[in-house]
């Protein structure tokens, strides 16, 4: 279906960091689809990369009001209340999210991680061991299939997807870093003090 190959080259764009071209697809996709919450949820996405933080809130809250009994729409609203600062609301955007698919562990790590910042680390740690033996005994936890006008598509993980994006810019950071005179004596002296930042 047309729909369904637009939505994938957003992704496509969206994970090549072309977030201007996703937000024209997904905004298209809206016009014709208003309804359909994977478009706008992605459209949230999107608008967090561009640091429209209202915006991207927006369309999470229209998400879940479109699926409210769909855990996933609760993990990626928290996600980005989480990175917004918003730690309440993104412990109870998790909390809803467990409370719908216990069983996913993906909600469970991200829960535990806030409440690890919160200074609950009995209560994190017990989280993250949870989330490990669910992890473990089925990747697929907590990446519950989309449904695309009817299509199940393959599940996602937008905090996997987010972090690992964040870790090839930090990964970039460095490289450029080393392009440099003064990145490499810093680079040479962390080597020669063992490890250790100085």
């Amino acid at each position: 279906m047309e729909a369904e190959k637009r939505y994938k080259q957003g992704i496509a764009l969206l994970k090549n960091a072309e977030y201007r071209k996703a937000l024209n697809i997904f905004d298209q996709l809206i016009k014709e689809f208003p309804s359909e919450a994977d478009f706008i949820s992605e459209r949230g996405v999107v608008k967090f990369h561009l640091q429209d933080l209202e915006g991207a809130l927006k369309d999470m809250d229209h998400a879940i009001e479109l699926q409210p009994r769909k855990s996933y729409r609760y993990s990626s609203r928290a996600y980005i209340r989480g990175h917004a600062g918003m730690v309440k609301k993104a412990i109870e955007d998790y909390q809803k999210a467990i409370e719908l698919d216990p069983e996913d562990a993906v909600a469970h790590n991200n829960l535990g991680l806030l409440e690890e910042k919160l200074g609950y680390i009995e209560q994190s740690k017990r989280r993250f061991k949870l989330a490990d033996d669910l992890a473990n005994s089925d990747e697929s936890r907590g990446r519950q299939d989309q449904e695309i006008l009817g299509k199940a598509l393959e599940g996602r993980n937008i905090q996997k997807e987010l972090e690992a994006e964040r870790a090839e810019q930090n990964m970039w950071s460095v490289i450029k870093s080393l392009s440099s005179r003064k990145g490499r004596e810093s680079f040479r002296r962390f080597l020669s003090s063992g490890f250790k930042q100085t």
